[in-house]
């Protein structure tokens, strides 16, 4: 590495120093490469970009705390109330806002710098964790509280999803996004289970208001490290001229005339809304079912991010080689619904631990693929509304958790389960035949992706960038 760089007059012959800022040369120091960087050189190449890293690992924390959240609520709630309703309502609660706002969240990925609005939304997110803290550290914590909160930050986290992947993939490139977002995966469910046992393990040891305050501390931290980050946001973009509506009808006719797209989004929807009955009652299982205590029942919610870590990690080292994602994503959606069905069947802890871990690779495969199919065949102008759209999509998780909830408090948990696996399997089958453009090779992705000449290419950030 040089130490320091001769700086030499622009236009003068090769060896001619500019006098004026003549400065004695130094040696030339060559430093032993580290551990860590042979590591990052040897590893994804979405690692070796600087700004990839810090977004990433700002996204394990914020995740790490989620999830601990999650488990910890959900805990509260079913402590509250035995009724299955209850935990369903905290689920649409937590995710409804995706099916309300999606659309024009994606409008404002689209229009304003997206870094920006990850850095708003973390901070927010630790403001209404501090709040609920000293809520439950004053005694004050009632139910409705519990829910207002989990609305909050369910609109927040639908804000940083919103910019958190579009950017992911403006740092990375078309080529290495399967892998970013493997990785991001990665981190969410290595999260998944140390915050739901983290969750599971101090709730019955400690009271929840300093996990709270430990929450929100995490993402006071995540705010810090997000500064300084490239913007990457072209400055024309914000000044369309076009009126929110005609903007929010572009971005869906985009979508609509561009199969491949539409198709991809009605299985998200689809399977966000019949195929993770398993994940949106997993706690009235664990409870009702198999009358787990505080420790197991952290340990069940960890299991599904425990079986989709496995499959991460697949596709940290293959998922370049993946070429139908559309195909992957539908496949993960049929086997999800399948491993849901044989899961409402299972009686005693043990064999559900094991049934989750294998849901969790189903539902991993779907979801690299879901998400890697929107972002790779989504020109760049118009990407923060497609994922508006995935997002809309993704929103019929709280409205089919909500229906779960309610169904099984007449005909039973399980029944209920078996309903809706049995309803979207059908349906899943149905969108597989109407759009062959799903069965179709990634060549066959690409000539869909530029209508009137777009190309959608995405913007590579030099390791420097950051």
């Amino acid at each position: 590495m040089v130490a320091w760089r001769q700086l030499v007059h622009v236009g003068a012959p090769p060896g001619v120093e500019n006098p004026a800022i003549t400065k004695p040369r130094r040696a030339v120091v060559r430093r032993a490469p580290r551990p860590v960087d042979r590591l990052l050189k040897q590893g994804p190449r979405s690692l070796q970009h600087p700004a990839f890293r810090r977004l990433w690992l700002t996204g394990t924390s914020a995740y790490i705390a989620r999830f601990t959240d999650f488990t910890v609520i959900a805990w509260l709630v079913v402590q509250r109330t035995d009724d299955a309703a209850a935990v369903g309502t905290l689920i649409f609660l937590r995710f409804v806002s995706f099916f309300l706002f999606g659309p024009f969240v994606g409008l404002i990925a689209d229009r304003f710098p997206r870094v920006r609005i990850l850095r708003i939304t973390q901070a927010g997110i630790g403001v209404s964790t501090l709040v609920l803290a000293l809520l439950l550290l004053l005694g004050e914590a009632q139910l409705w509280h519990l829910y207002f909160y989990t609305f909050v930050n369910g609109v927040l986290f639908m804000f940083e999803i919103s910019a958190r992947r579009p950017y992911m993939s403006a740092i990375v490139g078309r080529k290495n996004i399967t892998a970013a977002l493997a990785l991001d995966m990665i981190s969410l469910n290595v999260a998944w289970f140390v915050g739901a046992n983290v969750g599971g393990l101090f709730v019955a040891a400690v009271p929840a208001e300093y996990l709270y305050f430990g929450m929100a501390g995490l993402f006071a931290l995540n705010v810090f490290f997000l500064r300084n980050l490239p913007i990457l946001f072209k400055k024309e973009m914000t000044q369309n001229k076009e009126s929110v509506f005609v903007s929010l009808v572009s971005g869906f006719q985009y979508a609509r005339k561009n199969r491949l797209i539409m198709g991809g989004l009605i299985v998200v929807g689809v399977n966000n809304f019949t195929g993770y009955t398993f994940e949106s009652m997993g706690a009235v299982f664990a409870v009702d079912v198999y009358g787990a205590g505080p420790l197991m029942f952290g340990l069940l919610m960890s299991a599904q991010g425990l079986g989709s870590l496995v499959m991460a990690v697949v596709f940290v080292k293959y998922g370049r080689r993946v070429r139908r994602p559309a195909l992957f994503m539908i496949g993960g959606a049929l086997a999800q619904h399948v491993g849901a069905f044989a899961f409402s069947f299972i009686g005693f802890a043990a064999l559900g631990f094991v049934m989750l871990l294998v849901l969790g690779v189903m539902t991993m495969v779907f979801g690299v693929m879901h998400n890697s199919l929107v972002l790779t065949a989504t020109a760049d102008r118009v990407r923060g509304r497609v994922v508006g759209l995935q997002i809309l999509a993704m929103g019929l998780f709280p409205l089919g958790s909500l229906a779960v909830g309610q169904l099984a408090d007449v005909m039973g948990l399980q029944t209920a389960v078996r309903i809706f696996t049995i309803a979207g399997f059908a349906t899943l089958i149905a969108a597989f035949a109407l759009f062959p453009e799903l069965r179709r090779r990634g060549v066959a992705m690409k000539e869909q992706v530029a209508p009137q000449g777009e190309t959608g290419d995405v913007v590579s950030v030099p390791a420097k960038a950051a």
